[in-house]
């Protein structure tokens, strides 16, 4: 039990650090109110500077060019869906937008089925339907009335494309590790992913906001941790369970942060409903705790079938 604890462990505390993250975003987005073009730059640089010092510390691989590109490649697809759902994510609900932006795993099987001539079980499409429908149930809106309550949000099409585009990023990203070390890897995809994300916010007058932004104390604390600690760490844990444990179970659990958000976005709106301006309703709750169930389920039955 001991050795299974290696990897569970951190299993289950990397979902947790990106709730956090998540909530933190919220805030950063929605109540400290930092520009969209200036936080997408401040998160791309965060990741090229991550991936400068591993590239000063382990030097350059020696690598097929291939697969260097898919690893860049991967990060930009990277950049441009993780823009889709911080725009979203500014407007919505964290616990909307979570359970729907988890539902990449189900097009990154989708994808393999496609382009690598993997199947997929019954019980794989058993998944799929569960977070389809989840992902569908969650959009709904139960403080509107009669079938303006079940219209889907043009926000939900924004997450599942970018959601489709992060599964994209994962399929060249599994391609990218047939050649470089994890490390590496990470290295070339958080260049990738300021080259979408960061490069065209690169502009006078977006460095200026967040220069601005930055030199209130409590903001440039805030966006260090949500932006730069706590993705890292969690990224750490992460690749800390993979090397000690199955990856398809590291998966699963992973797979479990709708759960968390919805229980952390839960307690702030009971005992500190200001730090990200959220309210649940009792209806809401029942509807959000359900769907959230639906899509973690669909996840942990793909990632483990």
């Amino acid at each position: 039990m001991s050795g299974n604890l290696e990897w569970i462990l951190p299993a289950l505390a990397s979902p947790i650090v990106y709730t956090l993250v998540t909530i933190g975003d919220k805030r950063v987005l929605s109540v400290l109110r930092l520009s969209l073009g200036s936080f997408y730059l401040y998160v791309g640089l965060s990741q090229l500077i991550i991936s400068a010092f591993i590239l000063l510390i382990l030097g350059w691989p020696s690598a097929p060019f291939s697969s260097i590109a898919a690893s860049y490649g991967a990060g930009f697809m990277w950049g441009a869906g993780l823009m889709l759902m911080f725009f979203v994510l500014q407007r919505e609900e964290v616990s909307r937008v979570t359970p729907v932006w988890q539902s990449s795993p189900v097009f990154v099987a989708l994808l393999a089925v496609v382009f690598l001539d993997e199947s997929l079980p019954w019980h794989g499409w058993l998944g799929v339907l569960l977070v389809v429908s989840g992902a569908v149930a969650v959009s709904v809106d139960l403080n509107r009335s009669g079938l303006d309550a079940f219209k889907v949000r043009p926000t939900f099409f924004m997450l599942v494309a970018g959601a489709v585009i992060i599964g994209v990023g994962q399929l060249l990203l599994k391609v990218g590790s047939d050649d470089l070390d994890v490390w590496h890897n990470m290295a070339f995809r958080g260049a990738g992913l300021f080259t979408s994300m960061a490069a065209p916010w690169l502009r006078p007058l977006y460095i200026g906001r967040l220069v601005t932004w930055l030199r209130t104390p409590s903001n440039a604390a805030s966006v260090l941790l949500t932006e730069t600690l706590g993705p890292f760490i969690g990224n750490l844990l992460l690749l800390m369970a993979v090397a000690a444990g199955p990856v398809s179970l590291v998966s699963a659990l992973f797979g479990t942060r709708p759960i968390w958000v919805l229980v952390a976005t839960l307690l702030l709106g009971l005992y500190a409903r200001q730090f990200i301006s959220e309210r649940i309703s009792g209806r809401d709750l029942v509807l959000k705790s359900g769907a959230t169930g639906a899509v973690v389920a669909g996840v942990v039955i793909i990632s483990v079938g």
